[in-house]
């Protein structure tokens, strides 16, 4: 582990990319208004909390609940074309353009706007973070995953005996602006809970947990492709990943045991994340995307589904645009309301509340 210190710059990057339709049935009644309006609106949940934060135009606004009326916090965000990205523990993670003539950058800022971090950072490194990297899942660092060359070799303090090509996994913890890397060759992705705490996925399939101090938590084996990991919920203690075959396979996160693993109809789960009742929403389709929320222990669909929900909402357009071009699940985000849970989910004029009642 190194301490690194630098000067922290300004700045961050657009995420989502939306899109037209496949046919969803017509809506009967009128559309909603979006509960976060504004075609460049982004918006990100704090799972573990529920709070919410909302960037509108230059203007970032906390919100205590989905429901609150009005912000806790707002402040003002520099650059151009700026949009949220996530929101763990008390930090947010945002990006811009055009700062300190650098065209992207991502900044990391506490609830009260503080600034923690901003990259690339040459204060840091020029290797690490990078456009890839986010914050750890409690908000107290960032992550990465990038290739071993002779540079990262030199800047980590990585060992000769790790072949070059391998895959590193970095993190910085803003305390102490501590770093730390793990590199193997055994290693394809990282999602790291915390800068000392991370979840691997292996190259072939399978799972590792790798604590610093302590080593290797536990270590899952894998058949038949590479595994990419889709969610990490700590509260619910699981790991989702898509495995070589395209099934949605769900880990236990202390112990790396096997809970479930569901596939849809022959066709591959391009993204899957856990609801906030335990349930599973799956991505999956070609041209024609689908959405479906299955009961992980049968693998069967479960509950009234999104597609009726939105159809009684007469939000049917919205969710069939969403659809179209939608590569994973980051605009349909599972949250909790005074009236129970329901969907927040991104349409082309900003962000609609879908309820489950």
């Amino acid at each position: 582990m190194t301490n690194m210190s630098g000067r922290l710059y300004h700045v961050v990057f657009v995420l989502f990319s939306v899109g037209l339709a496949p046919a969803v049935a017509g809506a009967l009644v009128s559309p909603p208004a979006p509960r976060f309006p504004g075609v460049a609106t982004s918006v990100a949940i704090n799972r573990a909390d529920g709070r919410v934060a909302v960037l509108q135009g230059a203007t970032l606004s906390i919100y205590s609940a989905i429901g609150a009326e009005a912000p806790s916090a707002a402040f003002e965000i520099p650059g151009s074309d700026p949009a949220v990205l996530e929101f763990r523990g008390n930090q947010v993670l945002y990006a811009t353009h055009g700062v300190n003539n650098m065209p992207v950058v991502l900044v990391a800022v506490s609830v009260e706007g503080r600034e923690r971090l901003a990259w690339p950072n040459p204060g840091i490194s020029d290797l690490f973070p990078t456009e890839a990297s986010r914050l750890t899942l409690d908000g107290k660092g960032v992550y990465g995953f990038l290739p071993l060359d002779p540079p990262a070799r030199a800047f980590f303090g990585l060992p000769n005996e790790i072949p070059l090509g391998a895959g590193v996994a970095a993190t910085y913890r803003f305390a102490g602006e501590k770093l730390l890397a793990r590199g193997s060759e055994a290693f394809a992705a990282v999602v790291a809970l915390s800068p000392d705490d991370m979840v691997l996925a292996l190259r072939g399939g399978g799972l590792m947990r790798y604590r610093s101090p302590g080593g290797v938590a536990w270590k899952r084996e894998g058949r038949g492709g590479d595994w990419r990991v889709a969610d990490v919920d700590p509260s619910a203690g699981l790991v989702v990943t898509i495995d070589g075959q395209g099934a949605a396979v769900g880990t236990d996160l202390e112990k790396g045991e096997p809970r479930w693993r569901c596939t849809t109809a022959g066709t591959p789960i391009r993204d899957a994340q856990t609801m906030l009742d335990g349930r599973l929403l799956t991505l999956t389709g070609g041209d024609e995307r689908t959405v479906t929320e299955l009961d992980p222990a049968t693998g069967r669909p479960s509950g009234t589904q999104l597609v009726d929900l939105c159809e009684r909402e007469g939000l049917s357009k919205v969710l069939a645009e969403l659809l179209a071009k939608a590569q994973s699940l980051s605009a349909l985000v599972s949250v909790a309301t005074p009236g129970g849970s329901a969907w927040l989910i991104r349409g082309p004029d900003g962000w609609y509340l879908v309820p489950r009642r």
